[in-house]
């Protein structure tokens, strides 16, 4: 009776060791697929913010600074909104 007392606990004792090492490496996985797509949205938000940048510096050689301040200000907002919704992710 005692050997299969013993038996039955090492069992459940097992079963539990097994299921709390699953949910760790599942935790441990979410982690890195957070991060992974900080660094992501990170990566496309300074990209987006460069190529608005390029943008407006060949509108200024082209066309000149005063037909192209209300683009700038509209690539500014959008870099700033953009900036707002990487914080809220």
């Amino acid at each position: 009776m005692k050997v299969n007392l013993l038996s039955i606990c090492f069992v459940i004792f097992s079963v539990l060791l097994v299921q709390a090492t699953v949910f760790a490496e599942e935790d441990k996985s979410e982690a890195t697929k957070q991060k992974m797509e900080e660094m992501g949205s990170d990566t496309g938000r300074g990209a987006k913010k460069a190529w608005r940048g390029a943008k407006d510096k060949a509108c200024d050689m082209v066309d000149g600074k005063m037909e192209c301040a209300g683009q700038k200000a509209k690539h500014s907002i959008q870099n700033g909104v953009d900036k707002v919704e990487d914080a809220v992710d």
